[in-house]
């Protein structure tokens, strides 16, 4: 299939359209795994993090060793649980994309979180995670928005070959390359979309200034990739799918 034909497929993007069909996704990527890894197990086998993980290691040069970690305490494990129980009562078209497949490990560094694309399944939660219920549902959706989106790039790259990394993200961090700023620029969505769940409820703990952040941060992003010629086809279409988002955003504010 094109990347055209792919975005067809899975109706969108994850945490970003409503309509977004996450098993068609997963069974894109297992076959994907399994023509990698060239055996003949069960399509399942493929979507664990373990497996995943150890394929890349034997097929991606260059890929990365886990970060300093631990396995999360109890108190840890039971915040996690409350707050991805929160985001399936607040989003319940969520509840298939926060049941995905994933490890989750306490970060012995100071980064409040990680993922990484060649990593696959892996999320590391740093102590500052835990400082809130907010903090720590929201993160979920933005460490999960970069795991989700990552499975789609595992089809098809977001970037050219050799693209550069010289990149630089709206919160200062440099150093990146075109996917980097997608994926970044799909994390603000997805989160943004959080945030306008949880004021819509009438929740205490509802940050309009977060949203207002996100939102910036979002459209800066998304300025970023527009300027870039280093995006892919499947890059280019995803854009474009974030600047109609864009273009709803505005019509919503308009009509409010």
């Amino acid at each position: 299939m094109s990347p055209s034909e792919i975005l067809c497929e899975i109706n969108g993007l994850p945490f970003v359209h409503p309509v977004f069909n996450s098993t068609k996704l997963l069974t894109l990527v297992a076959i994907a795994r399994k023509n990698i890894e060239g055996g003949e197990l069960p399509l399942t086998t493929y979507l664990q993090p373990a497996f995943a993980t150890t394929l890349y290691n034997r097929h991606i040069e260059g890929a990365p060793a886990f970060p300093p970690h631990q396995a999360l305490g109890n108190a840890e494990q039971i915040m996690l649980a409350e707050a991805k129980s929160n985001l399936k009562a607040l989003l319940p078209e969520w509840t298939k994309l926060l049941d995905l497949p994933v490890n989750i490990y306490k970060l012995l560094t100071q980064q409040i979180s990680l993922t990484n694309p060649v990593l696959p399944q892996q999320m590391f939660l740093g102590e500052a995670a835990f400082s809130s219920m907010t903090d720590l549902e929201e993160l979920l959706v933005h460490e999960l928005s970069h795991i989700w989106s990552s499975l789609m790039a595992e089809i098809y790259d977001f970037q050219l070959k050799d693209s550069s990394n010289d990149y630089i993200l709206p919160s200062g961090t440099g150093g990146k390359n075109p996917r980097g700023v997608l994926l970044a620029c799909l994390f603000a969505v997805s989160a943004m979309n959080y945030h306008r769940r949880l004021l819509a409820s009438g929740s205490v703990r509802a940050r309009p200034e977060r949203l207002d952040y996100l939102h910036q941060y979002f459209l800066k992003s998304l300025a970023t990739l527009q300027a870039s010629t280093e995006l892919s086809e499947i890059g280019k279409l995803i854009t474009s799918r974030l600047d109609a988002f864009s273009s709803d955003l505005t019509t919503d504010t308009a009509q409010g």
